[in-house]
């Protein structure tokens, strides 16, 4: 049993990576199960992740703080938090370690997971009164039999006897969730005091008081509501206090984009030209020739909808491995080029292979920051693979050498403001990347364009004069959106649209990053 510590900033990024590492591999190997038709896809990659070594600190038991783990994530499977050590077990509320392996012969818990669901349960965020388990029917409310000191509840009581803290999970139900369960990580508790007598049932009921340890970032279930409660305040037509407007694209994204401000009298996001998606140039067409269409032209259906390679030559140009896209709109994993269907192909607007065209799904906002000057955060939960938004701006022409060849109108001449597409690094790789882990035969078939290198953009981005809100998302090198080139029906290969997909599940008032390439 450890505490483990983590001050130096760059081993604050390498654990937090290798965090985001595991749950990458959990959510690739998760989505290659559900497409295959397991009923519980969760639970059976969570086996696999454990018979393979894949979950992290499964050697070590850490009492506190899981490193890489920060208060406020959250999860949409249990099994995630087992994967990323924050939680040991699939069921129980309380994790603890066995009597055997603690020094001093009495186990000790180290995390719970509180959903509220018993009768004597009381919960104002900073005081939890948490319910022992046992004592009820597995789906019951109220209890039947009289809890025991016993397992998880003797664990609990020898915390409080040692003084060792207990990582709080709360589970949330959730609509947007893929499990319809969310699970935020709030923090360090400790069991303040002990009580055992009658509960509201009538039967003997184990009760503990935990009290949330000073100094902690704050509770990300609280986030949570004061997320919900502006998105309702800013759905009504109401401007709260701090925002400077409620949409700064002015009607041109399918969402509002509100820009918010409680630090200083800085307005310079208004003083744009607000474009939602840049100005392509069309595919060349050559002499005497006619374009013709190349998907789709007689479709009165979506297209991509089953995994086969079908008929859709739009999706088989997506390489092995079946649709770019999930049923729920998902990126299924990152690809040197996604092909949706286009203009010209004659399938519906809800064609499942025409994710981004539907424009943004999440709200999304600009702020001022006193670390990162401005920034983009989250109003919604966003689900990892999900499509978050297009990056924006003029687009000029450069020939091989990066030179300019010919500009956009309105565009810059100079290099301040510049997007370089090719600057991006392929994180795209890392996104439904499951080759950490060893599949059975049956699961699907691998990518056939593992070593493809996919179209050469011909063109940078310039955002000094026009862009949409893209541009304000800050850099970091652990990042939680990425860069995946698009390209639609006939379009042109030498200018692939800029599309960012979360990385990781965004929460309510999460900033989002991305990673620019900055020193390459």
């Amino acid at each position: 049993m450890v505490r483990a510590t983590v001050t130096a900033e760059a081993d604050h990024l390498e654990v937090r990576t290798l965090v985001r590492r595991a749950r990458l591999t959990f959510e690739a190997v998760r989505g290659i199960y559900h497409r295959g038709g397991r009923t519980r896809a969760d639970m059976t990659a969570l086996s696999t992740m454990l018979s393979q070594g894949l979950c992290l600190y499964r050697d070590v038991r850490i009492v506190g703080s899981i490193p890489g783990v920060f208060v406020g994530d959250v999860f949409s499977y249990r099994a995630e938090l087992i994967v990323v050590g924050l939680h040991n077990q699939t069921q129980a509320g309380i994790g603890f370690i066995p009597a055997n392996l603690v020094s001093e012969g009495h186990p000790v818990a180290t995390s719970i997971v509180s959903s509220g669901g018993y009768l004597d349960d009381h919960d104002n965020g900073e005081v939890l009164i948490y319910t022992g388990s046992g004592g009820r029917p597995r789906h019951g409310v109220e209890h039947n039999t009289d809890q025991e000191f016993e397992r998880g509840n003797l664990a609990l009581a020898y915390s409080h006897k040692y003084g060792v803290e207990v990582r709080v999970i709360r589970s949330h139900d959730c609509d947007t969730s893929p499990s319809a369960k969310l699970y935020v990580y709030d923090g360090l508790y400790k069991v303040d005091s002990i009580t055992y007598g009658p509960g509201k049932s009538g039967h003997e009921v184990c009760k503990f008081k935990l009290v949330r340890i000073p100094g902690q970032a704050p509770l990300g279930s609280k986030i949570w509501r004061s997320a919900r409660d502006l998105t309702n305040t800013l759905d009504s037509n109401i401007r709260p206090r701090g925002y400077v407007t409620r949409d700064l694209s002015k009607g041109k994204e399918v969402i509002r984009v509100p820009v918010f401000n409680n630090v200083d009298r800085d307005l310079s996001p208004l003083g744009f030209e607000y474009i939602a998606r840049p100005d392509f140039p069309p595919p060349p067409v050559l002499p005497g020739t006619a374009r013709r269409l190349r998907c789709c032209q007689y479709a009165t259906a979506a297209c991509g909808g089953s995994w086969s390679s079908g008929s859709c030559a739009c999706v088989r140009k997506n390489g092995g491995g079946g649709p770019a896209y999930n049923a729920d709109g998902t990126l299924v994993r990152g690809r040197p080029v996604v092909y949706e269907c286009g203009a010209r192909c004659g399938c519906p607007a809800s064609c499942s292979n025409r994710v981004t065209q539907r424009g943004m799904q999440h709200r999304l906002e600009v702020f001022r920051s006193r670390q990162t000057d401005w920034g983009v955060r989250a109003l919604d939960l966003i689900q990892p693979g999900a499509f978050v938004c297009e990056f924006s701006g003029d687009v000029v022409t450069v020939d091989d050498d990066g030179h300019h060849a010919s500009n956009a109108a309105g565009a810059s001449t100079e290099w301040g403001g510049i997007v370089d597409p090719k600057k991006f690094p392929a994180r795209w790789r890392e996104w439904g990347d499951a080759s950490a882990a060893t599949l059975p035969d049956d699961a699907e078939e691998p990518p056939r364009f593992a070593q493809l290198a996919g179209p050469r953009p011909r063109y940078v981005l310039d955002v000094s004069r026009r862009r949409n809100f893209a541009p304000y998302i800050s850099h970091s090198s652990a990042p939680n959106v990425f860069v995946q080139l698009v390209l639609r029906g006939d379009g042109n290969e030498s200018y692939p649209r800029l599309m960012l997909f979360a990385m990781d599940t965004i929460p309510p008032l999460r900033e989002l990053s991305i990673d620019y390439g900055i020193g390459q």
